[in-house]
């Protein structure tokens, strides 16, 4: 066997190395309209035009190495996702300014970089510890809301049926919930429950006597995705 050919065949079987970043970014205006699946081409696209080395998986049909812990539902704005990458190491170290830069540069109005780690060797894969999300009641169901916040508050466990038809309870999957009257602001954090049915904000609103309102008057938004490793 030649060296040139010795080079392919060792170059085929050894795994290659790559460096993984992990970035914050925003989806809001039109494209809160798109899917998970369309947003996921979206960046295909983007890192192509950016030029980014990116690493692909292998198979008849490569695709890019990047992940999301928590996809985005159709309609909600999210001003705190996390997105993972995985760039080729061959092109040399990735620096988190340039990248962040070349990124928001070959962006589209709505899709918004915020910040990129280097994630170290021993770093496991993002996953999600809890999402907050905000919206504003209508100023005609602001006094009901109150006794109905105050009543879910006040219990240990609230069921909720989902659109599938499981049950979820909302109650334990809440780890705080705020609501100013006045404004009508409310803030709620919700645990994420991974290997079991989730209770989302639609559970939340369902709970509450707001669901009707979901993308009519009421359009919440995602304002934080902590991690479990966040500190």
């Amino acid at each position: 066997m030649t060296s040139a050919a010795y080079g392919v065949c060792r170059s085929l079987f050894e795994p290659m190395v790559r460096q993984r970043v992990r970035i914050r970014f925003g989806k809001s205006g039109n494209l809160k309209y798109i899917g998970h699946k369309d947003l996921m081409r979206s960046f295909e696209s983007l890192f192509r035009r950016a030029q980014l080395p990116l690493a692909m998986s292998g198979g008849f049909h490569p695709k890019i190495r990047m992940s999301l812990p928590s996809a985005l539902a159709l309609g909600i704005e999210g001003f705190d996702e996390v997105l993972e990458l995985e760039i080729n190491e061959s092109a040399g170290m990735v620096d988190p300014t340039t990248l962040l830069t070349d990124l928001n540069r070959c962006s589209v109005k709505g899709l918004d970089f915020y910040s990129i780690r280097q994630l170290d060797e021993q770093e496991t894969k993002a996953k999600l510890a809890s999402s907050t999300f905000e919206f504003i009641v209508p100023k005609e169901l602001r006094d009901q809301t109150v006794n109905r916040v105050s009543s879910f508050l006040s219990v240990d466990s609230v069921i909720a049926e989902k659109s599938n038809g499981k049950f979820v309870d909302v109650r334990a999957a809440t780890c705080e919930l705020q609501y100013a009257q006045e404004t009508g602001h409310l803030t709620v954090e919700i645990l994420a429950q991974n290997g079991s049915p989730e209770a989302g904000i639609r559970e939340i609103l369902q709970v509450l006597g707001l669901e009707k309102e979901l993308f009519q008057s009421i359009f919440p938004k995602r304002i934080r995705c902590r991690l479990t490793d966040d500190r």
